[in-house]
């Protein structure tokens, strides 16, 4: 709310004036030096003025206003900040694949645990008559294929986001058999979707539609649960959400998510384990996540995910230079950067050439 008015002020909106918003209102967000006030209008009193205002007028400040609330809401998502209670995971089968103790409690002996869960679900496709349903009453709609991966969508234009400047941020809806996707209109340039006629759409998206029916989502994850609160800090901060997961036997847990890439970390803040002892798979999905790790052998150095012309690498930090020919010969290369040699794994490639340097340990 704060963020609409500040854009207002600054006359960055388009639906009303700052001074035609005042008038017709007859909210006061000025103080004597016609500075914007640090006390603004509650929410509830700017709808209640809102609607007296004429409908037309209503409905185009109410979609600006979302389209605000959308983007706050989005950006708080991908950075895993957003708090929307506890979120149940529904599943027809949740099956206990590990159990791991990290944490006793000296006093009350209660534990913390990481699980291990696998989890199956069944997919629900949207069907063809549906989806061309979707198409009939859209003008923007397009039917897409990607051409790596041979999957179809049907594209069109999605509610537009908003910048701190007020200026709309274009997006297209990508709607997928089984899930909804979003991309920035700018970058569609720069992907593989492409578009082709009804009858292919159609052929494709009936093949979809019939293997999503038979495969079933099976997904591996992580969960925090047990006596949290003397972990907490140790958990990841970027993923704050309580989930509860729960199957049609009957089974439930109720924990904090913890991903792929944040084992490593979670495991040397409690001292379970150094990264040398961890699998060579979550040491390198954790510095692509970009998190440093710190090895001590083969010898002393730092794995992270470095920035070079803008494009992430996985760098090998302090590596000694008598070493340099041997970590080429497993597939690193070496740059000059700014007068210094520096140590790079190819990021495609990351997990076999980590495997080779680590296991010699």
């Amino acid at each position: 709310m704060v963020t609409w008015f500040h854009l207002l002020n600054r006359g960055k909106l388009t639906s009303i004036s700052c001074d035609d918003f005042t008038s017709r209102t007859g909210l006061e967000l000025h103080d004597q030096d016609g500075v914007l006030k640090d006390e603004l209008p509650p929410i509830q009193r700017w709808l209640n003025r809102l609607l007296a205002l004429p409908i037309a007028l209503q409905n185009v400040i109410f979609d600006e206003f979302l389209t605000l609330v959308e983007t706050r809401v989005a950006a708080a998502r991908e950075a895993g900040t957003l708090d929307v209670g506890v979120e149940t995971i529904q599943c027809e089968r949740a099956t206990l694949v590990e159990d791991v103790v990290l944490r006793t409690d000296p006093v009350s002996g209660a534990t913390s645990h990481l699980l291990t869960i696998e989890t199956e679900r069944r997919k629900t496709p949207i069907m063809l008559d549906r989806v061309l349903d979707f198409a009939r009453w859209d003008d923007s709609a397009r039917f897409v294929r990607n051409a790596k991966s041979g999957r179809v969508a049907l594209m069109s234009k999605a509610r537009a986001w908003m910048d701190d400047d007020g200026l709309p941020i274009a997006r297209l809806e990508l709607q997928r058999p089984c899930r909804r996707e979003y991309l920035h209109e700018a970058d569609l340039g720069e992907t593989a979707w492409e578009e082709i006629d009804r009858d292919t759409f159609t052929t494709l998206w009936e093949a979809e539609v019939a293997e999503a029916l038979v495969t079933p989502e099976i997904e591996t994850v992580r969960l925090a649960t047990g006596l949290l609160l003397p972990i907490w800090s140790a958990l990841p901060s970027d993923h704050m959400a309580v989930n509860r997961i729960v199957d049609e036997q009957g089974n439930s847990w109720l924990g904090r998510l913890v991903y792929e890439q944040h084992i490593v970390q979670l495991y040397g803040k409690l001292g379970l384990a150094s990264p040398e002892e961890l699998p060579v798979d979550a040491i390198a999905r954790s510095v692509l996540s970009g998190r440093s790790v710190e090895v001590t052998r083969p010898f002393a150095m730092t794995l992270r995910r470095s920035l070079v012309n803008g494009k992430p690498r996985v760098e090998i930090v302090d590596a000694p230079s008598a070493q340099l020919p041997w970590l080429k010969s497993l597939g690193c290369f070496t740059e000059i950067i700014s007068y210094k040699t520096r140590v790079f794994v190819p990021a495609n490639d990351a997990e076999a050439v980590l495997a080779k340097i680590l296991k010699v340990a």
